[in-house]
């Protein structure tokens, strides 16, 4: 499952570029923004001992793939990935129990305030699903609906060149008929069982856009 996720989004990027208008590539109506960022927040609560697991904070990478449909507005696939680790929470924190990648793949875009200063402030925005997926034996992944809001700013260094700055926050939704990171086969010993939860998670990025 874990391997299938990541060759797919490379392809699916590229598949995407190719299916853009050419006209729309020539007037610089599409954007491309590599990124990297720092993620942190995010607990569960283990639901047969009750107790409190957290996330770890740790940086993460991503892209984003605009398309320009007024001066003002874009559309956005984003894509987000986070590699981190759960584990205990209190105050002097607790040994990690297993290490967790956290994916965000969304769509949707941003809305810039267009005027006479060349720093552009927008809000972004977007709906998808968060796959996560634990390392260790027994322990199955999980894609579950998520949403994100946020907002930054764009400066303009070229016509088709500049940098963005954005402060972003997550929301997944973990349905009450389900659990996540349970063991797969079927045993009982040193399992996390999370279910009914909404995971909240925030991300500060940087990066630099480009626009072909």
């Amino acid at each position: 499952m874990r391997a299938r996720f990541r060759g797919a989004a490379p392809f699916a990027v590229c598949a995407l570029l190719l299916l853009l208008p050419a006209a729309a590539r020539a007037e610089g109506r599409v954007e491309i923004t590599p990124f990297a960022g720092f993620t942190f927040g995010g607990n569960f609560e283990d639901n047969t001992t009750g107790a409190s697991l957290k996330v770890g904070e740790s940086g993460s990478v991503g892209l984003i793939l605009g398309y320009r449909d007024t001066p003002e507005t874009h559309y956005e696939l984003f894509y987000s990935f986070q590699r981190t680790d759960l584990r205990g929470s209190g105050p002097f924190g607790g040994a990690p129990l297993f290490d967790l990648d956290i994916h965000y793949l969304h769509l949707g875009g941003t809305y810039e305030f267009v005027g006479e200063s060349k720093v552009l402030p927008f809000i972004s925005g977007g709906l998808g699903a968060t796959f996560l997926d634990p390392t260790g034996e027994g322990l199955d992944s999980s894609t579950n609906f998520s949403l994100s809001l946020g907002g930054g700013v764009k400066v303009p260094v070229s016509g088709r060149v500049g940098l963005r700055f954005e402060g972003r926050g997550y929301m997944t939704i973990l349905p009450d008929s389900t659990e996540v990171f349970c063991v797969s086969s079927g045993g009982a010993s040193g399992a996390v069982r999370v279910t009914g939860d909404v995971l909240w998670q925030f991300q500060l990025l940087g990066g630099s856009y480009f626009g072909l």
